[in-house]
């Protein structure tokens, strides 16, 4: 059995990945859910309102010129990743990382960190996103006191 995760946190794409990179991504059932898209042109308590229901959310470019590439309000492109996942295993995460690692590209880096927290309490750290499909590293800060 794992242990429950609290992970939350803002990790920006750098470039802005192409959406059309990563829909095999979005298309992938995943525990719990997979990643959503937030609408092209979000205001930041839509976003709020929509992570903490989704919990992990590709977020597009703010740029207005960046707009979107369907028609169904699809955005060009992604440059962030907001997480709000209250009681996730560390696998899941590992997991979700490791595929949209993978769908970026060599061409694209993670900056930023994920904070996580034992949902039992007691331990706590930042999850630092791995490229081109790498694990992510789990770096503990605070420790259990027993």
């Amino acid at each position: 059995m794992s242990y429950p995760w609290i992970v939350e946190g803002t990790v920006e794409l750098c470039p802005p990945v192409p959406f059309a990179r990563l829909r095999e991504l979005l298309d992938q059932a995943a525990p719990r859910g997979g990643f959503e898209v937030a609408p092209h042109g979000s205001d930041e308590s839509e976003l709020t309102r929509l992570v903490n229901r989704a919990r992990w959310v590709l977020v597009p470019e703010a740029d207005a010129d960046a707009g979107t590439d369907d028609g169904r309000d699809r955005p060009r492109a992604v440059k962030y990743l907001r997480v709000n996942d209250p009681g996730i295993e560390a696998h899941d995460v590992d997991e979700r990382i490791r595929g949209l690692s993978a769908c970026m590209g060599a061409a694209h880096e993670f900056r930023g960190r994920l904070r996580y927290w034992g949902d039992m309490g007691g331990e706590d750290g930042e999850i630092v996103p791995s490229s081109e499909g790498g694990a992510p590293y789990w770096r503990q800060i605070g420790g259990r006191y027993w």
